[in-house]
């Protein structure tokens, strides 16, 4: 499924979102490593200028959507995870590197299931036209603009 204009910002931000997953855990593999804290520190930069502010526009704008449409799990799902990610950011940020792999994986499993439910089932509730009113927010979104 072609994904909707109004979603496009958010699935690009996936890629990067995936990059990351998988460096995080590789650098994990090796705690004692030479880049792990450069990493670490790339990860808590991009966290909180990329998708700090994605998990933000979701929650303030897509997810509300879809749960006035009846989508109460996925919504829910997509809830639990933001959190999930969340504390483990937090212990990546408080210098427990042992938290990259689990935060990579987690990130995966998440990317996958934006863009394999919860985004194809926005699309499926929303004409094209009403997910971009649903996602007018993006405007003040730091990608958004690229």
């Amino acid at each position: 499924m072609k994904r909707a204009h109004a979603l496009q910002d958010l699935s690009r931000e996936h890629h990067e979102a995936l990059v990351l997953a998988r460096r995080a855990c590789a650098t994990a593999a090796d705690p004692h490593g030479l880049d792990v804290q450069a990493q670490r520190a790339h990860l808590l930069e991009r966290w909180a200028e990329q998708f700090a502010p994605h998990f933000q526009l979701e929650e303030q704008t897509l997810l509300p959507a879809l749960e006035r449409a009846g989508l109460h799990e996925p919504v829910a799902t997509a809830l639990a995870q933001h959190a999930c990610l969340r504390e483990m950011i937090e212990r990546v940020r408080q210098g427990d590197v042992l938290a990259l792999a689990p935060w990579g994986d987690a990130m995966a499993i998440h990317v996958r299931f934006e863009e394999r439910t919860l985004f194809p089932l926005a699309q499926s509730v929303f004409e094209p036209s009403e997910l971009t009113d649903v996602m007018k927010p993006s405007a003040s979104h730091p990608s958004s603009s690229t």
